[in-house]
């Protein structure tokens, strides 16, 4: 299908003609997501891409009027960011990519949906900033983590999550209207989220994110953190045969390895009580491998050869204070209450890897190395609740994925998720990563099942595992366990969307 030239003449007329193509070649490559996916997208009719906030609404108006479907995106990397039906357009936005403002006395920058976290955290450190960079890799929207996905990362034991720190916005709502939110609509400047103006953060985050359904996200403010560390990062080769060192006796990397979920939420706690550290987490044990290897050879050497059982249960400690006198207090206390919920410090050769790549706690730069293998990968579960909730989930994730990587359709790695406690241990994050052969047919199968068991054992046990984000059929699965919250996603969105074009997966 193809749109109607009365449509496309006038999307052209919006952003000229080199920034519209209806091309077979370049639609292919905007169908997909990643090769691992199990399942196929429709193809869009045409994919757009504007440069600012106007052009959208234009665009938006166009849409309406004709009935076409729009889905915006930037780097492509969720699987709802893709045409799912006959008469679509994709709204690309990566051209939208500046850095607007950054205010240093406020504390504050203001980006567009386009600047990605290699483009922004560098030039934030050299100014002695950094902020909450989601866990995805130096590619990743900034403005896409903060308002439009999870966007959680490593450092959310003592930051929080990306969504605390998200000030005024700009948007287009799916009839294309122009909303200002917080202290931007007043006119007095983007630094408050609420007020004085409309606070609506819960609209475009919530807590995960809607993917586009109740409108396009064109321009927001961040807050910043102060950053202790160097302003310039040292590193040494030429990825990913690099390192990124931290040279400063402020920051000390420690990895324990647990016999049992519950011993690492007990330490998780105790170590929130204290209120130390800057990252804690329990990571997943099949990425920390990869991540150490430069070879699909290496990675099954050191799997096979010990590593899987060294970080069968491993919990990750980054203590980066302000002095060496609180480094001293700070590694202290943390040694106390590792002996006491028995943690077994992992061998050196082992731990010295996080020492010398920083970037897992900053941009996360060997996330690609998590492809090495060529495989399926698909997160599943991203929620959160307490740390004991949540650890009683991962707890239950070895029995529900055994039967799929006993029968070879998924890797055996049952121990395959992460959990990082949030604002010293007050509540946690969860996100199970299963790997597969995506050219085994049976395997490809296995991941629907997989993921149907899982939702199916979160709703008999009422576990909070899976979040609802946008309104598909898995938020109306899960709805009743949130408080009927597909219910109030409908309402919203028949309120702001009737015709029903933003993004509609169902």
């Amino acid at each position: 299908m193809s749109l109607a030239r009365e449509v496309y003449q006038a999307l052209e007329a919006v952003v000229g003609k080199r920034w519209i193509s209806e091309d077979e070649f370049v639609l292919a490559g905007n169908r997909v997501k990643t090769p691992e996916v199990p399942f196929t997208y429709h193809s869009a009719d045409a994919i757009v891409l504007p440069e600012t906030t106007e052009q959208i609404q234009e665009i938006v108006r166009i849409c309406n009027k004709h009935g076409v479907c729009f889905v915006p995106l930037v780097s492509g990397v969720s699987a709802e960011a893709f045409a799912n039906r006959p008469g679509t357009v994709l709204i690309q936005l990566s051209r939208m990519n500046k850095i607007v403002e950054i205010n240093e006395t406020d504390r504050y920058a203001v980006i567009e949906p386009g600047v990605r976290h290699v483009q922004l955290y560098p030039e934030l450190r050299r100014r002695g900033f950094s902020y909450t960079a989601a866990a995805v890799g130096p590619g990743g929207s900034v403005l896409a983590n903060f308002t439009s996905s999870s966007g959680d990362h490593h450092n959310q034991h003592n930051a929080s999550r990306s969504n605390r720190y998200l000030l005024g916005a700009e948007f287009v709502t799916p009839e294309g209207e122009i909303v200002r939110t917080g202290s931007l609509a007043s006119g007095a400047g983007w630094f408050c989220p609420d007020g004085p103006g409309p606070g609506l953060r819960a609209l475009m985050k919530g807590y995960f994110g809607n993917h586009g359904q109740f409108g396009i996200i064109t321009r927001i403010a961040i807050a910043l953190l102060p950053c202790n560390g160097p302003a310039e990062i040292e590193q040494e080769g030429i990825s990913p045969y690099h390192k990124v060192r931290m040279p400063d006796p402020c920051s000390k990397v420690f990895v324990f390895n647990y016999e049992h979920i519950y011993n690492v939420r007990d330490a998780m706690l105790k170590i929130g009580e204290a209120e130390i550290a800057a990252t804690v987490l329990k990571y997943f044990y099949l990425p920390a491998t990869l991540m150490m290897t430069n070879s699909a050879d290496e990675f099954w050497e050191k799997w096979e050869g010990g590593y899987k059982e060294a970080l069968s249960m491993p919990l990750v400690v980054h203590l980066a204070p302000r002095s060496e006198a609180e480094m001293e207090y700070e590694e202290k206390i943390l040694l106390e209450i590792v002996e006491e919920t028995g943690g077994k410090r992992i061998p050196r050769e082992i731990e010295q890897w996080w020492d010398e790549h920083m970037d897992f706690f900053m941009i996360v730069g060997r996330l690609q190395s998590v492809l090495r293998l060529g495989g399926g990968w698909m997160p599943n579960k991203l929620a959160s609740d307490s740390v004991s909730h949540i650890c009683e989930v991962g707890a239950s994730v070895n029995a529900l994925l055994s039967e799929f990587t006993e029968s070879g359709k998924l890797f055996d790695a049952p121990e395959n998720y992460q959990i990082i406690p949030m604002e010293y241990g007050h509540f946690a994050h969860i996100e199970v990563l299963i790997m597969w052969d995506r050219t085994n047919p049976a395997a490809g199968r296995g991941v629907g099942e997989y993921r149907a068991r899982s939702r199916n054992n979160d709703i008999e046990k009422s576990f909070h595992a899976e979040t609802p984000g946008s309104l598909n059929v898995s938020t109306e699965q899960i709805g009743p366990l949130y408080c009927d919250a597909n219910v109030w996603l409908r309402k919203i969105k028949e309120s702001l969307d009737p015709n029903n074009i933003a993004n509609p997966l169902i």
